[in-house]
């Protein structure tokens, strides 16, 4: 005869017995009548054949039976327990692997200060960090290597999906020494005479000055081209020239002595964070945006 199968609520009353020592604590401890839980005791006795306390003294004393189930009982509810932290830790992304990609305009000055947030608030996730040129974004959402890029490159793309982040502006990079860098800000027309550290027309960078410049009618003379931001600030760190980038690769300039003065009526520059539409987007990737919302409005930079 196959033996009967013990119930939860059993097992839990067994435990407030043997951890109260009394069958009033344990009610109190349960919410339950003393009439109640007794009953259950005696319930849980018949089905295991065998004795749980004993009264003696008028004291409620567990049976050497009683001891060795509690130890059974107590391995059993601490493997549940970590059962317990182990979903929780999944669902909350906590002991998770986030691994995403980023353009080094974000992913140079932004991103890490985003990151820096996140390893404070889930100190046991792992991250992995891709930096992409701007014509591997699609694949590398699509094919699932990473779960999102951050980047101010536009995704027209039906398979992605995309948060604006923040919009910044262009400012201007120059040495401290400069004769300009004393300017509250800077017109394009004010650089026609200096060494332009710059991007190509078809690139994102190249198309957001272009616009600025068309604004203040003026055509842009490149000197040295570029096509990553650190390459720019390289060069504008070794005086070669000046260079306009986004103010988000500018964050933190003045440890290189270097400064970033606004461009006068420059566009609007988004950051985006995009996915893959076809894919759950994790947990993980909100988090990543509200880290980076609060990054960027904590530089005073607008957030969408």
């Amino acid at each position: 005869m196959a033996k009967p199968r013990l119930k939860e609520r059993q097992i839990e009353v067994f435990r407030a017995v043997m951890a109260t020592g009394s069958l009033t604590s344990a009610s109190q401890q349960l919410g339950v009548s003393q009439p109640s839980l007794s009953m259950t005791i005696r319930r849980f006795e018949d089905e295991i054949g065998a004795r749980l306390f004993e009264r003696i003294g008028g004291r409620l004393v567990p049976t050497e039976e009683a001891k060795l189930i509690l130890v059974e009982v107590e391995r059993v509810y601490g493997q549940f327990d970590r059962l317990s932290e182990a979903i929780h830790s999944i669902a909350t992304g906590d002991s998770s692997v986030f691994r995403f990609g980023t353009t080094p305009s974000i992913g140079m000055r932004l991103v890490p200060k985003a990151l820096k947030v996140l390893k404070e608030r889930h100190g046991s996730r792992t991250f992995y960090c891709d930096f992409l040129s701007q014509k591997d974004i699609r694949d590398y959402l699509l094919f699932g290597q990473g779960s999102c890029v951050t980047t101010i490159a536009e995704a027209n793309d039906p398979t992605l999906e995309t948060a604006v982040i923040a919009k910044g502006k262009l400012v201007c990079l120059m040495p401290r020494t400069h004769r300009l860098a004393h300017r509250a800000s800077i017109s394009p027309g004010m650089l026609q005479d200096e060494a332009l550290i710059s991007f190509g027309a078809e690139t994102p960078h190249g198309r957001y000055i272009d616009a600025t410049y068309a604004r203040a009618g003026v055509s842009r003379k490149t000197d040295v081209f570029v096509h990553f931001v650190e390459a720019a600030i390289s060069f504008v760190y070794e005086n070669i020239g000046v260079s306009v980038i986004d103010e988000f690769s500018a964050m933190d300039c003045e440890r290189m002595e270097l400064v970033a003065i606004p461009v006068e009526d420059s566009v609007e520059i988004p950051a985006y964070v995009h996915w893959c539409r076809f894919r759950p987007r994790p947990k993980a990737t909100d988090e990543l945006i509200e880290a980076l919302k609060d990054v960027a409005r904590s530089r005073g930079i607008g957030t969408a």
